[in-house]
């Protein structure tokens, strides 16, 4: 690698259930006469898996299908522990059992190809029918693989992304890699420009990657390439680094450098407009847009992302279709699993109280990203937020910063790991 590590980051940088009818292939509608309305919900993430528990146990009038393709669901937000060696995958690995026992609630693995919104009808890859009253999408995010040079296929298992599915496969591969690799070798983290979903988890990777390190590779180092220029919670990540780790983190800023262009995946090189570098282990996380079933409805706009109004989310670009999670235009709020499960309650309490003829609840909606540098050191992110004129407004906040008591950080970190059960128990306890 060509870089002079000693370099590292400057002050300068850091400032400058099949239920299809037999024959038909149409999933049966409500029967004749009977008033109940009907709500589908696509996404079996916490935006989907809440907002559709919410509305099953808060409004027993309506009738409510989950629509979800996976039968297992890999939790993404609390993945990064699994590839520093501080847990298992299965920790972060649910199924839908409790959710298909639910009375209230059914339950349908399939695989959505298209929204037919005309025809309030979803179309199933097994060419199967459903349809619905009002739709509710939670599509999560795609990853713009073509937006870096060389970035395909193969590129995805060679240089594994870990970041924008609910599979195992990903992090598991990469995990395979960092054991893989001899110590002395070269971990590259290439960061995408934002918008993304989760904006601090790549740089909660990199610490809790150099902790791997640290511990059991000492001679290795870690190279962030990074498209931006700074990063939500930088001084206290920063910080860490400094205190931890010394030379064995380097992060390339946007403005030193540090985006990605293209990739070879080969011989594992990757190359920003004035340098390639060669990685032992390569972890890609290519720019993102609103995920692809969102974008083949027409629910996107020209930034890729799904406009909505936010006092019910529904969308701005399509009748009876609410809009939820790291898909939408958010506004003032962060893409996490926080957000999106906040989003949405609010969704299912404005949506129930629409369709049963209540007064909907004002909109209220908050957010707690944590994150985890090391054993028993947090950090938080956290906000609260109004809804005005149909868009999500910031209206208090506040973050971790570089000089907290480690007390502090170990409660923290203490809560985070809180959140992740409260979280998970919603979705499938």
């Amino acid at each position: 690698m060509s870089r002079d590590w000693a370099g590292r980051y400057s002050r300068r940088q850091i400032v400058g259930g099949g239920l299809a009818i037999a024959g038909l292939g149409l999933f049966a509608p409500a029967a004749i006469g009977q008033a109940r309305p009907r709500v589908a919900i696509v996404g079996g993430g916490p935006a989907g898996v809440i907002a559709a528990r919410r509305l099953a146990a808060d409004f027993p009038t309506i009738d409510v299908t989950l629509i979800e393709a996976n039968r297992h669901y890999v939790a993404p937000f609390f993945s990064n522990r699994y590839l520093a060696g501080m847990q298992t995958l299965d920790i972060t690995r649910f199924d839908y059992l409790a959710i298909e026992r639910m009375a209230d609630l059914r339950l349908i693995h399939q695989r959505v190809t298209a929204i037919e919104g005309d025809r309030r009808r979803l179309r199933f890859d097994d060419g199967s029918r459903f349809e619905y009253g009002r739709l509710i999408v939670a599509p999560g995010v795609s990853l713009i693989g073509e937006a870096i040079d060389g970035y395909n296929a193969e590129a995805e298992t060679l240089m594994p992304h870990a970041y924008g599915s609910t599979t195992a496969e990903q992090w598991e591969i990469l995990r395979r890699q960092l054991t893989a690799m001899e110590d002395g070798g070269v971990v590259v983290i290439a960061v995408p420009p934002r918008p993304y979903r989760c904006t601090p988890a790549p740089y909660e990777r990199a610490s809790l990657i150099a902790n791997y390190l640290k511990r059991d590779k000492p001679r290795s180092k870690l190279l962030i390439l990074d498209a931006n220029d700074t990063f939500p919670l930088m001084d206290a990540m920063l910080e860490v680094w400094d205190r931890d780790f010394g030379d064995t983190i380097e992060w390339l800023s946007g403005d030193f450098g540090g985006a990605l262009l293209a990739v070879d995946p080969a011989n594992r090189a990757l190359i920003t407009e004035d340098e390639t570098f060669t990685a032992d282990v390569a972890n890609v996380i290519p720019p993102q847009r609103a995920g692809s079933l969102a974008e083949d409805a027409d629910l996107t706009d020209e930034t890729g992302w799904c406009p909505v109004d936010a006092r019910d989310f529904s969308s701005l670009r399509a009748d009876n279709i609410h809009v939820l999670g790291d898909a939408i235009e958010p506004g003032d709020m962060p893409r996490s699993a926080f957000a999106a499960a906040s989003q949405a309650r609010a969704c299912a309490a404005a949506l129930g109280a629409d369709l049963t003829g209540r007064q909907a609840p004002p909109t209220a909606l908050e957010n707690a990203c944590y994150f985890i540098l090391g054993e028993g050191d947090g950090l938080i992110s956290s906000g609260r937020y109004k809804v005005v004129d149909g868009r999500i407004t910031g209206i208090e906040g506040g973050s971790s910063t570089a000089d907290e008591d480690p007390d502090v950080r170990l409660e923290t970190a203490r809560a985070g790991e809180r959140w992740f059960a409260e979280i998970t128990a919603e979705m499938f306890a």
